[in-house]
């Protein structure tokens, strides 16, 4: 990983002495830029995207102090370590309260420049990994909320429970940092209620205290989905319509046979197709193909992930005799081939 680090002084012999510094420290470090005022370090940094901005105070035509406002006025987020003098010190302070990570006392030591620099380093790497386990995480938590969502419509109480636990296994067993992991369960909430808007919105929630405490994040996450599918109990009149239910057992139960037609369904339970149609759409949203096919894909996936079977096999005890009618309609579903999405279960 190289980071990108900028030189800004009008002093030529520090610029120089900084990058005789840095360059034999670490082949990690590359000096993208070396700017003799703000103004030109500005145009060096929107050019370079630099990690790291080193800086005089004292320059001219455009100072530090300056320089790092407009920097941050222009959204920049990188770190800067500012250099200043002796009699410098008041600036020093209030380039400290524009963000600035840290700063160097001229004459400079090698061994200060180098800990310093070191240190923002560490902290980028910190950072770069904490993304990238995050970024690893976004596909099964967006999977799991939306298979609670689908279980908080069902009422189904034990799927909710169980889905919940495997969501917070992922974050518990993952390496990111409690705000990202707070991130990460906001993000989760809204995929939920996005599933469960277009038949039922649930209050919007938010997180019933100040601070950063991951632990109490978790709580309230269960506890708000406790109560959502307890509303919903309540408010659908839950176990009063067997017929619809018996219908969705069936399909439980049968997903397997590629034959499965809506006759196969109906015929036992003496309803008609029309009034089926209603009542499957108020009970899970979903026309009688898009359930069947959400069924399917639910056990397809576990499969995949849980099981050793080739992926033709997968699809076969899934109701997809045809593989790559299976593998279509697997990613259209999913956004991942069956091979994709296994590889990617196995990754976490």
């Amino acid at each position: 990983m190289i980071y990108r680090i900028l030189l800004v002084d009008d002093e030529a012999m520090s610029k120089k002495s900084l990058r005789k510094i840095l360059m034999g420290a670490s082949p990690h470090y590359r000096i993208v830029g070396e700017a003799s005022d703000g103004a030109e370090a500005l145009q060096v940094a929107e050019r370079e995207q630099p990690h790291l901005i080193i800086t005089d105070i004292s320059m001219p035509v455009m100072d530090g102090i300056e320089l790092i406002q407009r920097l941050r006025q222009d959204g920049f987020e990188m770190d800067i370590i500012i250099l200043s003098g002796y009699g410098e010190f008041e600036y020093a302070q209030e380039a400290l309260r524009h963000g600035v990570a840290d700063y160097i006392l001229k004459p400079m030591r090698q061994e200060q420049v180098l800990r310093l620099v070191e240190k923002r380093f560490d902290r980028f790497m910190k950072s770069r990994q904490s993304a990238m386990i995050k970024n690893q995480l976004i596909a099964p938590i967006s999977l799991a909320a939306e298979r609670i969502g689908n279980e908080l419509w069902m009422v189904n109480e034990a799927g909710v429970r169980q889905d919940v636990s495997e969501l917070l296994r992922l974050l518990d067993d993952s390496d990111v940092a409690a705000e990202e992991r707070i991130s990460l369960l906001r993000d989760a909430a809204s995929l939920i209620q996005n599933r469960l808007q277009p038949q039922y919105q649930l209050v919007a929630w938010a997180f019933p205290f100040e601070g950063s405490d991951y632990g109490q994040a978790a709580a309230s996450f269960s506890e708000w989905l406790e109560a959502g599918l307890h509303e919903i109990r309540d408010k659908r009149n839950w176990g009063k319509r067997s017929v619809i239910q018996q219908a969705i057992d069936y399909l439980k139960e049968n997903f397997s046979d590629s034959e499965l037609n809506l006759e196969k369904v109906l015929t036992p339970l003496g309803i008609s197709p029309t009034h089926f149609y209603h009542m499957l759409m108020e009970e899970t949203g979903m026309s009688y193909i898009a359930y069947l096919t959400h069924i399917r894909m639910e056990h397809a996936k576990e499969l995949l992930q849980h099981s050793d079977l080739k992926t033709y096999e997968v699809g076969q005890r899934c109701g997809y005799p045809d593989y790559p009618h299976f593998t279509k309609r697997f990613k259209r579903q999913i956004g991942l081939t069956p091979t994709e999405y296994r590889k990617n279960m196995q990754h976490l």
